[in-house]
């Protein structure tokens, strides 16, 4: 399959839409990409596009159904979702056609802010108004407050960026959005990105722990809050226990 050059900007329309390794539906999943979120494609192949994740830089191959384009896509999002979900209603009615459950972290285009619960979404939906802080805009929550309330009992999902699914690396990487912060998709990138390290005997709360192909987010110094294959979860333990399973902690960071 010989591939189209192209250059164009798009955005997604699902509510959480694979990219994946190869442009077959049983490759890898390697990430994902959130309602609203906006990337490029770099190549067509067929029903498939070579897609850069505009949030992060990453790379892959996604449906070609999955991406929005044409004036709808060129409409810049305002807000993101600062609930675990919020859903996305026909009219501004709550007894109204439900079209789309979106989850925590996806992004909208809001408008009309009219004197209702209600705000209407570029796309023609209505959503709770509530729901959802502008992009300028850190979630008042701290870290550690998202991820007890959004991602703890999350299933396990190797690419997922979702409470819906979420792996390591995608769990720690949404909490640093949510506090404005841009980091690398990947754990080891994660971690060769930071760059204030944190000794022994100086471990914190919201501090971000570190293995080969491993992340999570201190709850204390001796308690991790991480998105783990071992329980297929997101999970609470205590740190020795990961450490006993897992090995010694290649590097502590300090990025909240």
């Amino acid at each position: 399959m010989t591939p189209d050059s192209t250059d164009q900007a798009c955005r997604i329309n699902r509510p959480v839409a694979a990219v994946l390794a190869e442009p077959e539906l049983d490759a890898k999943r390697t990430s994902e990409t959130l309602y609203g979120e906006s990337v490029r494609i770099l190549n067509e192949h067929g029903a498939w596009c070579h897609v850069r994740l505009l949030k992060d830089g990453y790379e892959g191959f996604m449906q070609r159904d999955h991406l929005e384009t044409g004036d709808a896509a060129r409409i810049a999002s305002t807000h993101r979702v600062c609930q675990r979900s919020t859903l996305l209603f026909a009219r501004a009615d709550l007894k109204s056609q439900l079209c789309y459950r979106i989850p925590f972290g996806a992004e909208v285009a809001l408008t009309e802010e009219a004197g209702t619960p209600f705000s209407r979404t570029s796309c023609g939906h209505y959503l709770w108004s509530e729901h959802c802080l502008p992009l300028s805009d850190t979630l008042p929550a701290d870290p550690l407050t998202l991820a007890r309330n959004v991602f703890l009992g999350s299933p396990y999902l190797w690419g997922g960026r979702s409470p819906e699914g979420v792996d390591c690396s995608g769990l720690v990487q949404a909490l640093a959005l949510s506090q404005g912060m841009a980091i690398p998709r990947d754990s080891g990138d994660q971690e060769a990105f930071l760059s204030v390290d944190v000794g022994p005997d100086d471990y914190q709360a919201r501090d971000l722990a570190y293995w080969p192909g491993h992340t999570g987010i201190l709850l204390s110094p001796g308690e991790l809050l991480h998105a783990t294959a071992h329980s297929l979860c997101c999970v609470i333990e205590p740190l020795q226990a990961v450490i006993d399973r897992a090995g010694p902690m290649s590097s502590v960071k300090r990025l909240f």
